[in-house]
């Protein structure tokens, strides 16, 4: 085994090192000097990208984010960074799936996300909600997946990683913030707790220095959820306002999801 690491001049030793790295980045297994070279999208938080390895979310990966309710501020922590990721790669959509409730799409246009580029696909389980990942995945027609599933298991997250690695696009994965204790194949687990000076977010587990907090990020609630049921259509948001449109009006305009729930396989 030292000579599979020392003698790396030898053309035959690296095309071992190199098969040997290859195996163990299925698991997440990364070495630490190669933490800067890791593909990472920007948070939209200078600060909160300073705690990240590679400056970021990491790309081509699993990203667990943990909170206590919907709602708190958890899905604003992802619009910056996921609208400058939509901007730059413009002929590729982004898939909201099994979100918990009702998106309000004209917040996430201002947040700067392309609601006609946001497939939503609602599942029956959690076997629908990998399965559609993954078939999704196959296209490489999509710049990032979110995914919301409390009782996803290790087996489901680790599908999830490879088809993250397949697309080169990251996954992010919502849970409950009980499920920290739990062992996760996730390349990244922030937790998000909600206090009186706003945010806090602690790194759980990252491919380097875990343990990082930021507190004081101001994003108490998320404008993108619409509480209330409302059945319009999102071709709504698209239409110029009429002069007799009230502001009420306005507010419940929601995306409707872009797909019924899936049929039998």
């Amino acid at each position: 085994m030292s000579n599979l690491y020392t003698s790396t001049s030898n053309p035959a030793a690296k095309r071992r090192l190199a098969e040997h790295e290859a195996y163990w980045r299925r698991f997440g297994v990364h070495r630490a000097t190669r933490q800067a070279e890791l593909p990472a999208m920007s948070t939209g938080s200078a600060a909160l990208d300073r705690l990240l390895p590679g400056g970021g979310y990491p790309i081509g990966a699993v990203t667990e984010l943990l909170s206590s309710n919907t709602g708190m501020g958890e899905l604003s922590l992802l619009l910056h960074g996921l609208a400058a990721r939509m901007a730059a790669h413009p002929r590729r959509q982004l898939a909201f799936v099994a979100p918990p409730g009702t998106l309000h799409a004209a917040a996430l246009a201002q947040s700067g996300i392309d609601c006609a580029r946001l497939p939503i696909i609602h599942c029956r389980d959690d076997n629908e909600r990998v399965w559609c990942v993954e078939q999704m995945a196959h296209a490489h027609a999509f710049t990032a997946f979110v995914v919301w599933g409390d009782s996803l298991d290790t087996t489901a997250l680790r599908r999830l990683q490879l088809a993250a690695e397949k697309s080169v696009c990251p996954v992010f994965v919502y849970r409950d913030i009980r499920r920290a204790a739990e062992r996760s194949p996730a390349a990244l687990r922030v937790a998000i707790t909600a206090g009186a000076k706003g945010q806090r977010l602690e790194i759980l587990k990252c491919r380097g220095p875990a343990g990082a907090r930021a507190v004081g990020l101001q994003a108490a609630l998320d404008q993108p959820w619409q509480m209330r049921p409302a059945p319009v259509s999102l071709a709504s948001v698209r239409a110029p306002a009429s002069n007799e449109s009230t502001a009420s009006e306005t507010r419940s305009h929601v995306a409707r999801p872009a797909f019924p729930p899936l049929g039998t396989r």
